[in-house]
């Protein structure tokens, strides 16, 4: 462990390890050696600083007003503060996302460091608090499978993802209906209410779709069962925010990748086919060996800059740079 880690803290403000969490902190913090501490909402900032006597923090998701308090008392005491911001983007929808807004503008004030996920997320900040920020991408969650060699007569499709996203999911099943082609698609997701709802009474004659609950061990069983990735994508402000994780696990998992047409993630885009979800099956069809090529180049891509290795050592040189 590098020694000058010792006086730094990742802090999260929840017990529930939830997926950004994982992939933006405790991941790289893990392969650093740096702690990981829950600090909640009655917890004492003085008695923690006293405590540990930390040079520099790491708050990685601000969920209530306590952590703000760390933040501004920490600064106030001469102690770096590096804040990482999810899903900002200035425009909420509901009483919880104004609230979730109101308290990453506080700690935007509070901290000498912002870092977001991509260089979207930083510009839709810089335009609207004017302040300058780091990119450091989620790094790679799950283990790699073999990229696949050879397609099935009938394309075997994956979709995952949370139902924050059942929206673009919708919008590409429509454009594979309107294709024509027989699909089977595992769909890998939390599983709503609504979820159920709609696919009670929207039926699509052409796919078949076989939809499981998420977790690790369920989609890594998707993943090795299924050829191509589908990411239908909106354009609007809460998806200029997101993280890559599904291009670069999709990536990782040895997938041939059919986006939508978006500025979302654009650097990819030259691994992926983009545009008509529909479309993009049958090109993919009707170029099986470029397919595959861009899989293989994409997943040598995402492995080198997004290996939890790549991600910490971005991590590292940004946490020395700051406590210098």
């Amino acid at each position: 462990m590098n020694n000058k880690l010792k006086k730094v803290f990742w802090i999260f403000s929840t017990n529930v390890e939830i997926p950004s969490d994982i992939v933006g902190g405790i991941l790289p913090a893990d392969k650093l050696g740096i702690k990981r501490v829950v600090f909640l909402h009655n917890d004492n900032v003085v008695n923690f600083l006293d405590l540990h006597c930390p040079k520099l923090i790491i708050i990685n998701k601000c969920l209530h007003s306590n952590i703000i308090k760390l933040a501004k008392y920490s600064r106030d005491n001469g102690i770096k503060v590096l804040s990482v911001f999810d899903d900002w983007h200035f425009k909420p929808t509901s009483e919880k996302q104004k609230k979730q807004f109101y308290l990453n503008n506080l700690l935007a004030e509070n901290s000498d460091v912002i870092i977001v996920k991509s260089n979207e997320a930083g510009k839709i900040i810089q335009n609207n608090i004017e302040m300058n920020y780091c990119v450091i991408p989620d790094c790679l969650r799950y283990k790699s499978i073999l990229t696949i060699n050879k397609l099935e007569k009938i394309p075997q499709l994956l979709w995952f993802g949370t139902s924050s996203n059942h929206d673009t999911l919708f919008k590409g099943l429509d454009e594979i209906e309107l294709s024509g082609l027989n699909c089977n698609l595992i769909v890998v997701t939390n599983i709503t209410k609504d979820l159920i709802e709609y696919f009670s009474l929207k039926k699509y004659s052409k796919i078949n779709i076989k939809v499981i609950p998420f977790s690790e061990d369920n989609l890594l069983k998707a993943a090795s069962e299924t050829q191509i990735v589908i990411i239908p994508l909106i354009e609007d402000e809460k998806r200029y925010v997101k993280s890559s994780n599904r291009i670069i696990d999709s990536f990782n998992f040895g997938k041939i990748v059919i986006k939508s047409k978006s500025n979302f993630m654009s650097e990819f885009d030259k691994y992926c086919f983009c545009g008509d979800i529909g479309d993009g099956i049958k090109w993919v069809y009707s170029n099986e060996n470029d397919a595959i090529k861009n899989a293989l180049a994409a997943k040598e891509i995402v492995l080198k800059k997004y290996s939890v290795k790549a991600v910490s050592e971005v991590w590292e040189s940004l946490i020395e740079k700051n406590l210098n």
